[in-house]
C-alpha cells in the first residue's frame, strides 16, 4: 500500500524521470533528423547513441510510472539509468575530462537520491 502522502524526494524522482524522458526522446530526434549540427559532436557513431537514447527514454518513462505507482523496482531503474546516463556523457564526449552538462549533474544529483528511495519503495511493496 502507499503512503498517504509523497515526500519531496518522491517527486524529485518523479520530476526528474520525467524530465529524463523528455530530454531523451529530444536528443534521440535531433540525432534522427539531424538538429544542431549534433551527429558531428559525438565520438561514436550517432546510430548507436540515437538508438541507445531511444531505449533509455522508454526506460525512464517506465522508471517515472513506477516511481508514480510506488513499484519497488522504480528506484533501482532510475540507479542503473542514472549510471548509464553518467557513463553515456563519458562515452559521448570521447574522454575522461568531459564538459559538465545540465544532464550530467542531474544524473548525479539522481543516483543518491534514487538509492536512498529503495528501501522506502520497498517497504511498500513487502
Amino acid at each position: 500500500m502507499a503512503p498517504s502522502r509523497r515526500s519531496v524526494a518522491d517527486w524529485l524522482l518523479l520530476a526528474i524521470a520525467i524530465e529524463k524522458t523528455v530530454q531523451h526522446t529530444f536528443v534521440t530526434w535531433a540525432f534522427a533528423a539531424n538538429r544542431f549540427d549534433l551527429r558531428t559532436q559525438v565520438v561514436p557513431p550517432w546510430e548507436v547513441l540515437m538508438v541507445s537514447g531511444g531505449v533509455v527514454a522508454v526506460l525512464f518513462a517506465v522508471a517515472a510510472f513506477g516511481v508514480w505507482r510506488w513499484r519497488a523496482w522504480a528506484p533501482t531503474l532510475l540507479v542503473a539509468l542514472a549510471l548509464f546516463d553518467i557513463g553515456g556523457e563519458f562515452v559521448g564526449q570521447g574522454t575522461v575530462v568531459i564538459d559538465l552538462v545540465v544532464s550530467f549533474i542531474v544524473a548525479v544529483v539522481l543516483l543518491p537520491l534514487a538509492w536512498r528511495a529503495r528501501p522506502r519503495y520497498e517497504a511498500q511493496a513487502g
